[in-house]
């Protein structure tokens, strides 16, 4: 049943492929081939594939997120009535007022909708990359920038077109570029929803060389226009709907698998090189006799800097994590969490220092080795893991708990009693009442603590640790003494002696945490 609903997944992955390589073909052949109406007829056609691709898209792939899929089967009914009108107006040569203030309003409906859509995406996968995205957005600035000076505007220009429309279309321009850049990053670090991202980066891709196209073939006073605006604006179509039909759709705004690069030295150049294009390129016009091209300067200036300012954020954000992760290494026990032994011993002196009453601890784990011979390392790792969780529970807010090796633990307690410290070790020894489960089996342990406890002048460090040890051990000798008694001496002939009066028995109190008073 798995191997039949992989060969499914994968049939349906060839289909979308295969379908998006005829219909691309099907397309280039009717620009290629034929006249104004049939271009006409077929971009209408293959403008209205995406809104039964998405509709038919969230339904077969089960997709749970889909606001930027309505977003985008808003735009194609959109684009699908222009292109309509167009194909009404110029095909069949009715006037409908294509035109007209429509035409204004459904490309701004169609755009617009486009845009928040790819933002939607943007956003959920920019929360683990936020850094890549910034990049990418500001390459995208950067290259259109050069376009937009040596080739867009000058033909602008020579259509007496006013600065307001000037301004709109370099903002135009200067969003979808930052948008596509950001668009091919994600596609090429997203894991599972990648095929569906690459065909949608396709469909952005094309529709910002039909809009090139468009604003480059347009003349004052003519219908004419550039076959290469039907030619791309149908592969952006076929795109999208291929985007939407592909099984990857369901993670397309549900980050699956992404990775992240690191800022390396030659992406860093790229940022300095597009923070620089803005200006240096709007004033190359008056190098030669022209005019600063202050809306680029403007808008270039507006868009890029506090882009430029965000990644240096991001970039002082991700050192000083870097920096507190290695002060967290340097200071903490990877296997446990608790403070490392450096750590502890620097605590350690500095609370002696203050003169209030310090309490030191000493714990080391009964059955620890016992338990590492009968199940392995990973059981013993386990316990310890146990243990400090536990710590954890039972310390105080104040109060320090360490690591310094093997099964050794070391408690530090400050502007405490020696009272206090009594009652801690009883708690630290209830503690391991119930046993460790690792892999079904449990693993009982027990803890012998030792404690220290001094105040004032006379109290050291070494002091401290050096009557902690001693009383562990004093403890873990007379808790092996009361579980394993010395035997009675053998007497010759049938019968014992009577025991002598006031001797103990020795006999065990019970496992673990027993200890004599």
């Amino acid at each position: 049943m798995r191997i039949g609903r992989q060969r499914g997944a994968s049939l349906h992955r060839n289909l979308v492929h295969a379908g998006f390589g005829v219909l691309v073909l099907v397309a280039v052949a009717a620009w290629a081939f034929g006249g104004l109406a049939v271009r006409l007829g077929v971009v209408t056609v293959v403008g209205a594939l995406p809104a039964a691709g998405v509709a038919v898209g969230m339904r077969i792939n089960r997709i749970v997120n889909r606001a930027a899929w309505y977003l985008m089967l808003a735009a194609s009914v959109l684009f699908t009535v222009f292109n309509y009108l167009w194909f009404v107006q110029l095909g069949l040569g009715r006037d409908v007022g294509a035109d007209g203030p429509a035409n204004l309003i459904l490309q701004v409906l169609a755009y617009g909708s486009i845009m928040l859509s790819a933002l939607q995406v943007i956003r959920k996968h920019g929360e683990g990359d936020r850094g890549g995205i910034i990049d990418a957005t500001l390459l995208g600035v950067g290259l259109i920038t050069p376009v937009w000076e040596f080739v867009l505007r000058p033909h602008l220009l020579e259509l007496d077109v006013t600065g307001s429309s000037q301004g709109i279309y370099l903002l135009k321009m200067l969003l979808l570029m930052g948008t596509l850049g950001a668009l091919l990053r994600i596609a090429r670090t997203a894991g599972t929803a990648r095929t569906s991202l690459i065909y949608f980066f396709v469909s952005m891709g094309a529709t910002v060389v039909s809009v090139v196209s468009s604003l480059l073939s347009t003349r004052p006073g003519s219908d004419y226009y550039s076959p290469f605006v039907d030619l791309f604006a149908m592969i952006g179509y076929l795109g999208l709907a291929a985007a939407a039909l592909h099984p990857s759709s369901t993670e397309f705004t549900q980050p699956a698998g992404w990775r992240r690069s690191r800022l390396r030295p030659v992406r860093l150049s790229y940022l300095g090189l597009v923070l620089a294009m803005v200006p240096v390129v709007g004033s190359v016009p008056e190098l030669f006799g022209g005019t600063t091209d202050s809306m680029l300067l403007t808008l270039g200036t507006l868009l890029v800097i506090p882009l430029v300012v965000s990644r240096i954020g991001l970039l002082m954000a991700e050192r000083t994590a870097d920096q507190e992760a290695l002060r967290y290494q340097a200071h903490h026990d990877e296997l446990t969490g608790l403070v490392n032994r450096r750590r502890f011993f620097a605590l350690l002196e500095e609370a002696v220092r203050s003169g209030a009453g310090v309490a030191v601890l000493y714990c080391d784990l009964d059955r620890f080795k016992a338990i590492n011979d009968e199940y392995g390392h990973e059981a013993g790792d386990e316990v310890l893991r146990v243990f400090a969780d536990r710590l954890r529970g039972t310390l105080r807010g104040e109060d320090i708990a360490a690591r310094i090796g093997g099964d050794e633990f070391l408690i530090l307690g400050t502007g405490t009693t020696a009272g206090d410290a009594d009652v801690l070790r009883r708690r630290i020894e209830d503690a391991t009442s119930a046993p460790a489960v690792w892999q079904g089996h449990e693993l009982s342990f027990g803890v012998t603590v030792g404690v220290a406890y001094g105040s004032g002048a006379d109290t050291s460090a070494d002091g401290l640790m050096s009557a902690a040890d001693a009383d562990m051990y004093r403890h873990k000798t007379a808790r092996r003494a009361s579980l394993n008694p010395a035997p009675s001496p053998r007497w010759p002939g049938p019968e014992s002696p009577t025991p002598t009066p006031g001797l103990s028995s020795g006999r065990a109190t019970g496992w673990p945490g027993v200890h004599p008073s």
